[in-house]
């Protein structure tokens, strides 16, 4: 009896990390798929060389793994600490089980792919690691030392003591570099978790003072999905009113939930605070062919990092159709919401808080622009790559609230949308564009009007297009 139940053991031993791990990783999960196939798919589309498409491909590997690496390794650190808290048995043997896991599954597999594009499988594997170990550490810091650590970064360049910027760039280029300051960085990770494994409390009021990792844990998940792996609330606080059976509109808000709040001055700036932190980040770099490096990056990445101020209000229609037990089938059937064409209603709140969020960072970016000195043909491209994108993004976004394959679509416009703006800004002669490209880009736009009509039409058909059922 007891030789049957080892195989079984046996299983269960590596089943159940792979399990938590998939299920902490979500919707993240494709963000490791993306990054091992954008290597060769820029290859194949004969974009860039073979050998610059899998560098480039690494480096966008990387920064996936990071994210994935935020959602997935902030959830998992947020169940284990409540675990430790709770005084569970055999906490440090499963963490180091998933650890294992996610090794295997974000790094050592997915550098295989991109050692067969000539990087080497040691780049490859200190590239992945670093990005790794940097998601890690980003969620398990306090948020106010993030500051500190740009401060210090920036401060590094005015020491007494000076290293060329060649020498820099070849050591953080080399698998040695990187696995020194991926040592490092878990070092510093393991040095805050053991901090607030000793902690009596769960975390600080102060969203400041508390690690992500444990603002993940204190969200409360669905009904059937594992402790602590709830989607956290996404945004400002949406200001309540006095007499919301006169502002149908908002009450609307208050139950699409945070993000949907008034377009007040406070919410403007704290939703483009991130965006003023990267750029002045940019500038501060300092001269030198790191520092123009870095703003060079900064030009290409652009469009991508306008277009994510409005993903949060994006993801949150989406946490609450995925998520019904988080309230919005109940306030959604109170009597101050709107009853005519609630539909519509729905997508003017979803496109209005998209606007309020992505042109005023286009605006701060175009000033970035214009301090680059860059051509005009670059603020064309940013204008319409960005437009495009958006308004392709959120047509499937609404077009998937009801459908399952949809969503799966959505995921795979997502992905195309986003590796056909880097590849638009990262081509050489970017300056002077082919002229098919802005058309291609406004069609993209007016794809997305018509798939945004789509969907709208779709929703109006429902009794309550807030609702599943």
């Amino acid at each position: 009896m007891s030789a049957n139940l080892v195989p079984g053991r046996a299983r269960s031993a590596l089943a159940i990390p792979l399990r938590t791990v998939v299920a902490a990783g979500s919707w993240s999960n494709a963000l490791i798929v993306f990054g091992t196939a954008i290597g060769p798919l820029l290859a194949l589309a004969g974009v860039l060389p073979r050998e610059k498409a899998f560098i480039l491909g690494l480096v966008l590997a990387a920064t996936c793994t990071m994210f994935w690496s935020m959602v997935a390794g902030g959830r998992l650190l947020g169940v284990f600490l409540q675990s430790i808290h709770l005084w569970l048995p055999h906490v440090g043997r499963q963490s180091l089980r998933c650890g294992t896991v996610a090794l295997v599954l974000a790094v050592l597999l997915p550098a295989l792919v991109h050692a067969g594009g000539g990087t080497g499988y040691a780049l490859a594997v200190a590239a992945l690691a670093a990005g790794a170990a940097l998601g890690l550490l980003w969620v398990s810091i306090p948020p106010w030392t993030m500051g500190v650590l740009i401060a210090l970064g920036v401060g590094a360049r005015w020491l007494p003591v000076s290293v060329d910027d060649a020498t820099w760039t070849a050591w953080f280029t080399s698998p040695a570099g990187l696995a020194w300051a991926t040592l490092a960085m878990l070092l510093t990770s393991a040095l805050c978790w053991r901090w607030l494994a000793t902690r009596g409390d769960t975390g600080s009021p102060d969203p400041w003072s508390t690690p992500l990792a444990l603002a993940f844990a204190a969200i409360a998940a669905a009904p059937g999905s594992p402790a602590g792996l709830g989607s956290p609330a996404l945004g400002l606080d949406t200001p309540v009113g006095s007499d919301l059976r006169r502002e149908p509109g908002q009450a609307l808000c208050i139950a699409l939930g945070p993000g949907f709040g008034r377009t007040t001055l406070k919410a403007l700036l704290l939703t483009q605070g991130p965006i003023v932190a990267v750029i002045l980040f940019w500038l501060l770099l300092g001269t030198g062919s790191s520092g123009n490096v870095a703003r060079e990056m900064g030009l290409k990445f652009a469009p991508l990092l306008a277009l994510s101020t409005a993903f949060a209000p994006m993801m949150r229609l989406q946490t609450l159709y995925l998520r019904p037990a988080l309230g919005l089938h109940e306030l959604a059937l109170l009597p101050g919401l709107p009853t005519r064409a609630p539909a519509r209603s729905l997508a003017t709140h979803l496109l209005r808080q998209m606007l309020a969020r992505t042109l005023p960072a286009l605006a701060l970016l175009v000033g970035f622009g214009l301090f680059m000195r860059v051509p005009a043909a670059y603020y064309h491209l940013l204008l319409w790559t960005t437009l495009g994108s958006a308004s392709l993004i959120a047509g499937m976004v609404l077009l998937s609230l009801h459908s399952t394959a949809m969503r799966w679509a959505c995921i795979v416009v997502i992905a195309v949308v986003t590796l056909a703006m880097l590849a638009t800004m990262a081509l050489p002669n970017a300056s002077k564009p082919p002229a098919w490209l802005v058309p291609a880009w406004s069609l993209t736009l007016l794809a997305g009007v018509a798939v945004w009509s789509l969907a709208v039409a779709r929703l109006r058909a429902r009794p309550h297009p807030w609702l599943q059922n």
